[in-house]
């Protein structure tokens, strides 16, 4: 083939689909880049605004803001980062419901 032809020597597509796909291909790969972005200020601050405001479930939402930051800003999983932080922070206090019930209770009747 002639230097000046229409296609792409290594994969043989026409070189204005090439050109559109590596145009693309950029824009791709910096919105990756910025939903990566976007996971540490967004853990960060529920971190902060936990440790502010509710200092005693930091112990549901450290781990769940390490698993959010792994899968969302590392592993480029923010919906599945999303969702592991949900899980971690809302089921699982939720497996202590009956304790904590039992705590609610006493602390009820010990006053009367």
């Amino acid at each position: 083939m002639a230097s000046t032809s229409a296609g792409c020597r290594s994969c043989h597509l026409p070189i204005r689909d090439v050109v559109a796909n590596q145009r693309t291909g950029r824009s791709r790969g910096n919105r990756r880049v910025l939903t990566r972005l976007w996971g540490v200020p967004i853990y960060g601050g529920i971190l902060a605004w936990c440790l502010l405001q509710l200092p005693t479930a930091t112990v549901f939402v450290v781990p769940a803001v390490v698993v959010g930051v792994v899968l969302h800003v590392l592993r480029g999983r923010p919906v599945l980062g999303a969702l592991a932080f949900l899980v971690i922070v809302v089921v699982a206090p939720a497996l202590f419901w009956p304790s904590i019930a039992t705590d609610a209770f006493d602390g009820l009747t010990s006053r009367l």
